[in-house]
């Protein structure tokens, strides 16, 4: 039985860590899963995608409210006084992340995967950083924003990826100690 290979990557926003992670599993020949596992999610679970997105590595301030009368999840009939909570959402992505993994080699980004996995002897964990100008210049040019507009993009996204890490994992988003393997690709180059 081939033994399967299973990396998670946390990134900076800006850091290049999604480009990293796409063209390691073109090179492995593994399946690659960013926001497509949203799509397995709303698929697996008979929600429509647009709660996953909107729940996308947010942490729980608020419940996503109004499921369509009659929508129905797993057998189960969702009323138009329902609620569905992010943990609910997180619990489902969860749940696809693991069943990914069980089932194929891969590369997860983001969305506490490597916290998710962590029983799994078979998953290397590694966060993705980069210094503040690299990563300013790189959204300006992806995205043609001004400097301004590319900081306060990447801090935005930085706060929401750490509060969410965070608050679903117990642990600290970026920090070593999280991760058996810390890039900066600033210093290696994406």
């Amino acid at each position: 039985m081939e033994k399967k290979i299973i990396i998670t990557i946390g990134r900076q926003y800006g850091s290049g860590g999604r480009y990293v992670g796409k063209k390691l599993a073109e090179q492995l020949g593994i399946a690659f899963y960013d926001k497509e596992l949203i799509n397995l999610a709303s698929k697996e679970s008979g929600i429509c995608g647009e709660f996953f997105e909107k729940a996308d590595e947010r942490n729980s301030g608020s419940l996503l409210k109004a499921l369509a009368m009659g929508f129905s999840m797993n057998n189960a009939i969702f009323q138009s006084n329902d609620y569905l909570s992010n943990e609910s959402l997180f619990q489902i992505q969860s749940d696809v992340i693991r069943k990914v993994a069980a089932e194929q080699s891969c590369i997860l980004v983001g969305r506490c995967a490597d916290y998710i996995l962590r029983d799994n002897p078979r998953c290397v964990n590694v966060f993705i950083s980069s210094s503040r100008e690299d990563r300013i210049a790189r959204l300006c040019h992806l995205h043609s924003i001004s400097e301004d507009a590319a900081e306060e993009k990447m801090n935005k996204a930085d706060k929401r990826r750490a509060e969410y890490y965070n608050y679903y994992s117990y642990k600290t988003w970026g920090a070593a100690a999280t991760y058996h393997l810390c890039i900066d690709s600033s210093v290696l180059g994406i």
